[in-house]
């Protein structure tokens, strides 16, 4: 189960950051291998449709819930490849009024491997603005002068085509002939504003078939939003391979979960892959051009 294989490897990571006298630390310490530490700085959440469930299954998802307190059931929507954008929209309006002190939300596939750690280290350090020299030669962002109020972080795309059939396909679609510039779905994360912005107009918001796509038309009139684009994020529709310094790596199976687990745990952190590998090119976003020459 994907479930399962998350839970006995990345999701693990959020014991590498605790607090210590009122300061957040990160530290790789394999001390929680034999322990059950938990920290209450993040949480993990795999979000669940229940409508329309099967008895026997609701029942097993409950049982499962009893045994890890990790599941997120909604009765909103009911659980389905074509609701993907409902499933998050109703998962952030839950955050939005259920965690009052929320910062930021990591939004992952469940075939996503995510470095939490790493992830909230540099959140911690350089969010919203992500400007520091020490991961300049990774990101890409707009050069503003106004006051970063929120960020929007991934692997951006602005120069998609649209899917006019298929499963991806988007019968509403009628902004432009591409579109928005969006954070690709394998993994990206948002601020707290963000999320509250979407939960207050939930009812107002167009609902496409892509949930990716629906993030960047939904942020996309938003002032003050630092939007950065960073290759260490993995999250196209297949891996560009594996390098040690990416966070987010998408289309892995649990299989290959349990290699880079292992692989972190006997280097402490250091090598996420057994050996390092291109597949494909990674792309910088140019932020000063239009859209669609930003991804060469």
């Amino acid at each position: 189960m994907k479930r399962d294989a998350i839970r006995a490897t990345w999701a693990n990571f959020i014991n590498n950051i605790f607090i210590e006298n009122g300061e957040t630390l990160f530290k790789w310490d394999n001390s929680w291998l034999r322990t059950n530490t938990k920290t209450d700085l993040i949480k993990i959440f795999f979000v669940i449709g229940t409508q329309n469930l099967e008895k026997d299954k609701l029942i097993k998802i409950n049982n499962e819930l009893s045994r890890s307190n990790d599941l997120l059931l909604l009765n909103k929507f009911e659980d389905s490849y074509e609701n993907l954008t409902l499933k998050l929209l109703y998962s952030l309006d839950f955050l939005s009024n259920n965690l009052k002190k929320l910062k930021y939300v990591i939004k992952c596939d469940d075939d996503s491997f995510v470095r939490v750690d790493l992830i909230v280290k540099d959140l911690e350090a350089f969010g919203p603005k992500m400007d520091d020299p020490s991961i300049s030669s990774y990101v890409t962002y707009k050069e503003t002068e106004q006051n970063q109020k929120g960020l929007y972080w991934g692997y951006f795309n602005g120069r998609a085509q649209v899917f006019l059939n298929g499963k991806w396909q988007e019968k509403k679609w009628f902004l432009c002939d591409t579109y928005l510039p969006y954070a690709l779905g394998g993994g990206y994360v948002i601020s707290h504003n963000i999320v509250d912005y979407i939960s207050r107009n939930l009812e107002y918001l167009s609902v496409y078939n892509s949930e990716d796509v629906s993030m960047g038309v939904w942020t996309a009139a938003l002032n003050g939003i630092n939007r950065v684009h960073d290759i260490r994020f993995d999250t196209q529709w297949k891996s560009r391979g594996c390098e040690d310094n990416m966070l987010i790596r998408h289309k892995q199976s649990p299989s290959d979960m349990l290699k880079m687990y292992k692989n972190l745990i006997e280097s402490k952190g250091l090598a996420l892959c057994k050996s390092q590998s291109v597949l494909r090119k990674s792309y910088k976003y140019n932020w000063n051009v239009l859209p669609s020459m930003c991804c060469k």
